[in-house]
């Protein structure tokens, strides 16, 4: 039988595939952390047109390219290997780097999920300050933190919520109960930044524990 992460997987690249046929290219943003590792390693084999796709990642950790807290550093090491070291990968964390200089809308968006209901690098700190980047009609932008945010505590570069949600499908990868259960709370607590994702109308969000 197969693994739910190869299904994932194996989704991604239909969609990856389907608009490299409509538009010529496809553009994918994804996520660092543990949960989409063993879904990089299946995308990673699929037998695309790789050199026709351009990869980024949603959000990282200003720290250098080869520390261990790095999500490039993690994104070169399990996703641009085999087939996929074909592909266009744009570091988020170039200094020359803005917003309208991607092209969007993206094909698909792959986020992660934290207990504290942060995605990207959206955590609970931010929702006073810098409440633009919850709102999903706010202009498209990419966020510099001037504070070490999450766990591990570094300065942050992230795209917004409207940013995220510019693209055909966004996929939430929910990989076990603890984070469910966090989920189903931020569907109705305005402290979770979850909720901001959950709680527009824009793009349905499909969760890896339901959808697939």
């Amino acid at each position: 039988m197969e693994s739910l992460n190869f299904r994932i997987a194996q989704s991604i690249a239909s969609s990856l595939a389907n608009g490299i046929r409509e538009k010529g290219q496809a553009s994918l943003v994804v996520s660092g952390g543990s949960s989409p590792l063993e879904i990089f390693a299946h995308l990673s084999l699929a037998t695309i047109s790789w050199d026709h796709v351009t990869i980024i990642l949603g959000d990282d950790r200003l720290v250098d390219s080869k520390h261990k807290d790095s999500n490039e550093l993690l994104i070169m090491r399990h996703l641009l290997i085999n087939h996929a070291k074909a592909s266009q990968y744009l570091s988020l964390t170039d200094s020359s780097l803005d917003a309208p200089q991607l092209k969007s809308p993206f094909d698909v968006v792959l986020l992660g999920m934290g207990l504290d209901g942060h995605f990207a690098s959206l955590f609970p700190d931010l929702l006073d300050q810098e409440h633009r980047l919850f709102d999903a009609d706010a202009p498209h932008e990419i966020y510099i933190s001037e504070i070490p945010l999450g766990d591990p505590p570094h300065r942050r570069k992230t795209m917004s919520t409207s940013m995220l949600l510019n693209t055909q499908r966004c996929i939430l990868l929910v990989p076990n109960s603890a984070k469910r259960q966090v989920l189903d709370q931020a569907h109705a607590d305005s402290h979770f930044p979850l909720y901001y994702l959950l709680n527009q109308s824009r793009l349905q969000i499909e969760c890896s524990d339901t959808h697939f």
